[in-house]
């Protein structure tokens, strides 16, 4: 009978178990007069809310340390199929955990907790919160592992709420220091926040380190075939990434993406490859962006119409420009030579690149040396062709290509200019009878000679209606207003002082906590 049958006290004392002999550093275990046991320690003054406690050595519960030297590790849990060591919680308050870990080491490495796997397949350290509910309450936090680190840290002391660590030699496979997961559809498998507010710092939410040239310090995988692998957002910005997917997704109100090459010989500060392209191309002497691909290195898009003369004088330019793309040399931020490409600009005309300089061609000289040719330019938009012919009986009629007839424009603003050079002996000739579609040539006072002439054609280009209804008046053309180089806004630097971890040692193999 249980009230007959027990081990025990019928009075208010405390049962006392020793070994080895009556004195105190004999006493193994004590079973207090209010039903708490105590392991190794007598147990007066001790934690109010312990109801089993185990003392290893060197440890207090503040008022009396442990009785006898008996081991380092207060609880080890064994099993083949189990749990090793167990909690459970069904309690709803935010300090209710299934398993606590605590270090309060003034110096060294102190662990709250420590999971460790030997063999294949095995799980260093398994936690499962459960409040006993379908769901958790909106507004609660529920945590399966909590990591809390308190106290200051001095000096180069590095303090970590929660680390994993690998010490396995891994042939195959896959070894993990911490991995997390969440089946939530807003869900974060790991999060790590850092809360110090000194600009003078720079903490880190979450760190990764590799110390191998194919390692890598941080890896995000997404494994759905329209999925994003990871995305960061910085100044408090909206998270934006594209339905299809991408490698990452890159967020700030400002700038959504920096990148700064290092080496001041040939760093490069972003390389970009596409179509699957097996080779990748750098320059050797670096460069701010660079890119490949089997079709477009690079491509820009301009969605809207902005200005593209900010810095011109003329009071037409600044209302109505846009372009793919913005190339610039510059010395100490002042710009030496500027070209846009792909522009429409503040007219609403269409150019292929516009800027200062010259356009040139690269052909090679007598030595085989390469030497640049220079393009002809005018201050009207013109067309201009070549040809032949031949006076007969002393008259010639010349009719233009009708593609170029297409796409010029003659009247009495925008004549035709010809220019007719003779090639054999005549009383000279002029030209009449000018249009789009041709001209003539006659040979003066009345001749009808029979001899060959080569001619040049220069027309003005016709205006052309854009996809959008708007006309883009080439035509007009005179001296047209030009873009000065883009406005720069410098964006300070500095370089990150933020801490390295480089993680304990690692743990020696087949140790047991």
């Amino acid at each position: 009978m249980p009230g007959t049958n027990f081990i025990g006290t019928t009075d208010p004392v405390d049962w006392v178990i020793k070994t080895g002999g009556i004195a105190a550093a004999n006493e193994r275990a004590r079973v207090l007069s209010g039903g708490k046991v105590v392991v190794n320690n007598v147990g007066v003054g001790g934690f109010a809310n312990d109801v089993f406690s185990v003392y290893a050595d060197g440890t207090t519960n503040g008022t009396t340390a442990n009785t006898s030297a008996l081991g380092t590790r207060a609880i080890n849990g064994y099993t083949n199929t189990g749990f090793g060591v167990a909690g459970f919680t069904s309690g709803t308050a935010g300090t209710t955990f299934g398993v606590y870990g605590s270090s309060n080491a003034a110096s060294g490495t102190a662990n709250g907790i420590r999971g460790e796997a030997t063999y294949h397949q095995a799980i260093a350290v398994a936690a499962l919160g459960n409040t006993g509910a379908t769901a958790v309450t909106t507004g609660t936090t529920s945590r399966a592992i909590l990591g809390q680190l308190n106290g200051t840290l001095a000096g180069t002391a590095v303090g970590v709420g929660v680390q994993g660590v690998i010490s396995a030699t891994m042939i195959t496979g896959d070894a993990r220091g911490v991995n997390g997961a969440s089946p939530s559809n807003d869900g974060i498998g790991v999060a790590g926040f850092s809360t110090i507010a000194t600009a003078a710092l720079n903490p880190v939410g979450v760190y990764g380190q590799a110390a191998i040239n194919t390692g890598f310090g941080m890896q995000a995988w997404n494994t759905n075939a329209g999925g994003t692998g990871a995305i960061f957002t910085g100044n408090n910005a909206a998270s934006t990434f594209l339905v299809a997917g991408t490698g990452t997704a890159a967020n700030g109100t400002i700038i959504g993406h920096f990148g700064y090459g290092r080496n001041a010989a040939n760093g490069i500060g972003v390389v970009g490859v596409g179509n699957n392209f097996g080779t990748v191309f750098t320059p050797a002497s670096g460069a701010g962006v660079t890119g490949t691909g089997s079709q477009y290195g690079v491509v820009g898009f301009a969605g809207t119409t902005v200005n593209t003369n900010p810095l011109n004088n003329s009071a037409f330019n600044g209302v109505n420009g846009s372009a793919g793309g913005y190339f610039e040399v510059q010395i100490g931020g002042t710009a030496q030579t500027w070209a846009y490409v792909g522009v429409r600009d503040n007219l609403g005309l269409l150019r292929k690149i516009i800027g200062p300089g010259t356009v040139n061609t690269v052909v090679a000289d007598l030595d085989g040396n390469r030497v640049a040719l220079s393009c002809p330019e005018a201050p009207e938009n013109l067309f201009m062709d070549y040809g032949s012919g031949q006076l007969e009986n002393g008259r010639a009629r010349i009719v233009l290509d009708p593609i170029l007839t297409k796409n010029i424009v003659v009247n009495d603003q925008h004549p035709l200019r010809v220019i007719v050079q003779l090639e054999g002996d005549c009383n000279g000739v002029y030209v009449m009878n000018k249009s789009a579609d041709g001209f003539d040539v006659v040979e003066l006072q009345g001749g009808n000679s029979n001899v060959p002439f080569t001619y040049q054609v220069v027309a003005n280009r016709a205006d052309e209606v854009l996809p959008d209804g708007t006309v883009a008046r080439y035509s007009a053309e005179r001296f047209p207003p030009a873009p000065g180089p883009v406005e720069k806004t410098e964006q300070p630097t500095r370089e990150s002082k933020g801490s390295r971890p480089v993680g304990d040692a690692p743990i020696e193999a087949g140790a047991r906590p």
